[in-house]
């Protein structure tokens, strides 16, 4: 799915003569899920326009939607309110440009001493040259120009326009942000300057101050020309999507799609938004218009089985997706669209259908590597870790700098028994994310590998760093293993503990247990032992354990009983404790 994000405007009303073209960056979402929106961040250009890319996103739409309805409500109020607070668009804007407008300051009272001077005809000649050398990027040249005027006749808000642009392009933010406030403030009712400083916030990461300006500037901005009003718009949705406003941002694109009502991208957008706030039957006529559009047939087809689903329609679901699988104009976008209906199979708990039907879209793009990782993904949740492994090792062949797949192969490998493998694996994993969560991910596999060479130290070293970063229940149950192997029985009890705080499970008792065992504190240890067989009658090695404990507590006659039952269910060393 595509989408348009935000470029640096403009005055609207002087494209001409600013000699300044706006441009709409279209950016592909990544990924192969249904509910995928984009929001934007990045600025990857910069002339008389900043050019800013997206970044998609996977969202969980259904689960999602429903979890926040009660906040998007809320953030819809509070929305309204500040599109209410902001200041009403002009009628004229036209008109506006041609009469600056006093610049209002805190007191209100130096403006008022203060005419405003039209341009001389010598200082319009200079404006003209600085924007011909701003077109022509001597941006340090038309910097000069534009503080001169500025000098000259404070009061007229183009000079600051085109200095806050050349400050722009030479990366001075703060400079940049002055001028366009200047400029915001001697040309109050232009939404220009609202829009300009909502793109360097963005760009500096205050996304709170961004949404504010891009709120302005929409509010407005209902008087500009068509494209520099949907640019406007997609700018505040984008802001909107990342704060998952899902109820504003549904107003937003339906403002957009008042100017364009027959833009297949724009009715996915609008069709998601809908749908991430609960509302996925009305975006089912939108959803429909797209999916006549080949380029986004596979992201509506998607939503379209999402909305079914939610209805409890599964049937229709998978029948609406094979009647867009049966339209599709090439493989490649067949392949897509199979990809999605084994997702979807995958969801209804059909793995074996699904297991197929993403063998059939490997057979028509063989380097699909969405889908190799699914056939990775399904492979081992059916038991078959050899077929698995040698998925994931094509998948991490056909996309070598993907950590979450380099991590994938390195769990396949530990369950291969590949210890050095999947220890390098993790590694690279680590080396190719700068996602906390994800490099502590990989540290666990890498900490997992080391202890299973029984390099201890090493091992405590990549599971300590990994618990820093995400502590978790796993986490600390490999902590508590290897403290245990280097007897520090003490830190094994601790980490062990934390294991059974954050995720009670028997595993985490069971070795809890031994090593108060090992400690000599067998009354903390009879306890967690005995608990662990009641939720557990089948533990051999847990009857096992107990028996020690209630041994070394005296208790003769039932260490017997615990030998037994372990002796019973196959464990060897319990058959030696009863001779």
């Amino acid at each position: 799915m595509k989408t348009f994000a935000p470029a640096l405007l403009a005055q609207s009303r002087s494209y001409a003569r600013w000699g300044v073209c706006l441009a709409l960056a279209l950016t592909a979402a990544t990924g192969s899920v249904a509910a995928q929106l984009v929001d934007t961040v990045t600025t990857v250009g910069v002339a008389n326009t900043l050019m800013q890319q997206g970044t998609g996103t996977d969202m969980g739409a259904l689960q999602r939607a429903r979890a926040l309805k009660a906040k998007l409500q809320a953030q819809q109020v509070a929305q309204q309110q500040l599109l209410q607070q902001a200041a009403p668009p002009p009628a004229n804007m036209q008109g506006a440009a041609d009469q600056p407008q006093p610049a209002p300051t805190e007191t209100g009272a130096v403006t008022a001493l203060v005419p405003v001077q039209p341009l001389t005809e010598a200082q319009q000649a200079q404006l003209e040259q600085g924007k011909q050398l701003l077109s022509q990027g001597s941006v340090k040249a038309a910097q000069n120009i534009f503080e001169s005027l500025i000098a000259q006749n404070y009061q007229q808000p183009e000079p600051h326009f085109g200095l806050g642009l050349a400050l722009f392009a030479q990366t001075n933010y703060p400079g940049a942000k002055f001028e366009f406030g200047q400029y915001a403030t001697l040309a109050p009712q232009s939404f220009e300057g609202a829009y300009n400083l909502g793109v360097i916030a963005a760009k500096e990461g205050d996304h709170n101050e961004a949404l504010k300006q891009f709120t302005e500037a929409a509010a407005k901005s209902a008087q500009a020309s068509p494209v520099a009003r949907r640019q406007v718009l997609d700018a505040l949705a984008s802001e909107q999507l990342r704060r998952n406003d899902y109820a504003p941002l549904v107003s937003t694109l339906s403002a957009a799609q008042a100017i364009d009502p027959t833009d297949p991208q724009l009715q996915l957008r609008l069709g998601q938004a809908l749908m991430l706030t609960g509302k996925g039957t009305e975006a089912l006529p939108l959803l429909y218009s797209a999916i006549q559009t080949p380029e986004y047939r596979a992201d509506a087809a998607s939503l379209i089985a999402d909305i079914y689903l939610s209805q409890n329609l599964p049937d229709r679901a998978l029948s609406s997706l094979n009647a867009s699988i049966a339209q599709a104009s090439s493989d490649s976008e067949r392949a897509d669209l199979l990809l999605r209906k084994a997702q979807l199979q995958s969801r209804l708990k059909q793995d074996k259908d699904a297991l197929g039907t993403v063998r059939e879209a490997l057979q028509l793009d063989s380097r699909f590597v969405q889908a190799q990782a699914m056939l990775a993904q399904l492979l081992g949740d059916q038991g078959d870790q050899a077929g698995s492994l040698k998925a994931w090792q094509k998948t991490v062949q056909l996309d070598n700098k993907n950590a979450a797949y380099h991590l994938s192969l390195a769990a396949a490998q530990l369950g291969a028994s590949q210890p050095d493998a999947a220890r390098k694996s993790a590694q690279q994993a680590a080396k190719l994310t700068s996602d906390e969560r994800l490099q502590a991910r990989a540290e666990l596999v890498q900490g997992i590998a080391e202890y299973r060479q029984k390099e201890y130290r090493q091992a405590l070293k990549s599971l300590s760093s990994s618990s820093t970063k995400q502590p978790s229940a796993d986490t600390s149950l490999w902590l508590g293993l290897t403290s245990y192997a280097l007897k520090d029985y003490p830190a094994a009890i601790a980490a062990l503990s934390d294991s059974i705080k954050l995720q009670d499970t028997p595993a985490a008792r069971l070795n809890l247990g031994a090593t108060y065992l090992a400690s000599g504190m067998f009354r903390e240890a009879e306890p967690l032992l005995q608990s662990v067989v009641k939720l557990e009658s089948n533990n051999a090695q847990a009857w096992y354990q107990l028996g020690l404990a209630r041994r070394a507590l005296g208790n003769t006659a039932e260490a017997k009983a615990s030998f037994k039952m372990a002796s019973q269910l196959g464990y060897g060393p319990a058959s030696a404790e009863l001779k």
